[in-house]
């Protein structure tokens, strides 16, 4: 969880009396617009906590938001979201998660009433403030950024959710909810406030964002073992001796962020073993605090952290790659939408190259 909890958590209160009584919805909205990385795990992965806690768990993959986002055709974005995404979430996370639609409840006369009375109960200020976070890049927001945040909200009501996870620039939007819901907007749909909580966000490999369309900036799941190992090595990974965070506090190295994010969780410890840079053998770590004070002391070369964590990916994704390359059908779809963003200038030649490195093991050579 993203800390303080105080701040992230909308509220302890609320979820620890949730937990005790009875089986309750729980959601993370997705752009299913790009192929699935490094940073979606976090909150995939947290989807599975939550089935293993007694939640109903739900993935939503936001079709309507992506082609708002104009990431793509609905029909294809459909197909990568049944196909890909799908396949994943169950590999990877649990086949108790389910895997919903946005288009099927988001275009019904109801939700689409109702949409119309929250954008009569939120200022435009209000709207893109919640979402500016997620939409940064945009100088001129359009009226679609706007929608976007009371879409997000209206889910929630939609699908009966009683916990929203996402990450935390996902703050704002699920604040906006929750005022807006304990207000007297008429509805249509049954209303009541919901809780929320956010987890860590993913500092991108290159230092900066993690981006769907900028693939030396994350580990896709379907990426080869090579491509792995060859990203991780080439990683942003300040020794120990330089400050890991950033001015405002935020883990700033990658290497360390997948540790403790992605890999210590799921374990009780971990052995990682030492070149005879950092002294040879092997150290036993149980807990991120141990991990960051043993690499800040020098006790862990970064190479040796790199390869460890390259290691960890290239098994944790080899049931899923196997799976990918016995159906190439999984994986196409996702293909055939990325070279329509390409079309439409989405990616530069050289993240062009690099995404077809990733897809030629498993759809061929002749691919473009």
């Amino acid at each position: 969880m993203a800390e303080p909890l105080d701040e992230f958590v909308m509220t302890l209160e609320e979820i620890k009396e949730l937990l005790k009584a009875g089986r309750h919805n729980t959601y993370v909205g997705y752009e299913p617009s790009g192929p699935i990385h490094l940073g979606t795990l976090i909150t995939l992965y947290k989807l599975k906590d939550m089935v293993d806690a007694g939640f109903h768990a739900i993935a939503l993959m936001a079709d309507i938001h992506a082609i708002l986002n104009l990431k793509g055709p609905r029909e294809l974005i459909e197909e990568v979201s049944m196909t890909y995404w799908k396949t994943v979430f169950h590999e990877l996370g649990s086949p108790e998660i389910e895997i919903k639609l946005g288009s099927s409840f988001e275009l019904s006369p109801d939700y689409v009433l109702d949409l119309l009375s929250l954008s009569q109960r939120v200022t435009a200020k209000r709207a893109w403030r919640a979402m500016s976070i997620i939409a940064r890049e945009q100088e001129d927001p359009l009226v679609s950024h706007h929608i976007y945040p009371l879409m997000q909200a209206l889910d929630i009501l939609y699908l009966k959710v009683k916990v929203a996870i996402g990450g935390t620039d996902q703050r704002k939007i699920h604040a906006l909810a929750r005022d807006v819901f304990s207000t007297n907007v008429p509805l249509r749909i049954e209303k009541y406030v919901p809780s929320a909580i956010h987890t860590p966000l993913l500092t991108g490999l290159t230092g900066g964002k993690m981006s769907s369309s900028i693939p030396k900036s994350h580990i896709a799941v379907h990426d080869p073992p090579e491509i792995i190992r060859e990203k991780i090595r080439n990683a942003y990974c300040p020794p120990g001796s330089e400050d890991q965070y950033d001015e405002e506090g935020r883990l700033k190295n990658p290497i360390l962020g997948i540790m403790r994010y992605l890999i210590l969780p799921r374990s009780e410890s971990v052995i990682l073993p030492r070149s005879k840079a950092a002294g040879g053998g092997e150290i036993e770590i149980s807990n991120y605090e141990e991990l960051e004070s043993s690499y800040r002391e020098g006790e862990i070369h970064p190479l040796d952290l790199k390869n460890f964590v390259a290691d960890y990916l290239v098994e944790e994704f080899a049931g899923l790659r196997d799976k990918l390359m016995s159906d190439s059908g999984l994986l196409e779809p996702l293909y055939r939408l990325q070279k329509w963003q390409k079309e439409r200038g989405l990616f530069g030649e050289l993240e062009w190259k690099e995404v077809l490195r990733s897809y030629r093991p498993y759809l061929g050579e002749s691919i473009s």
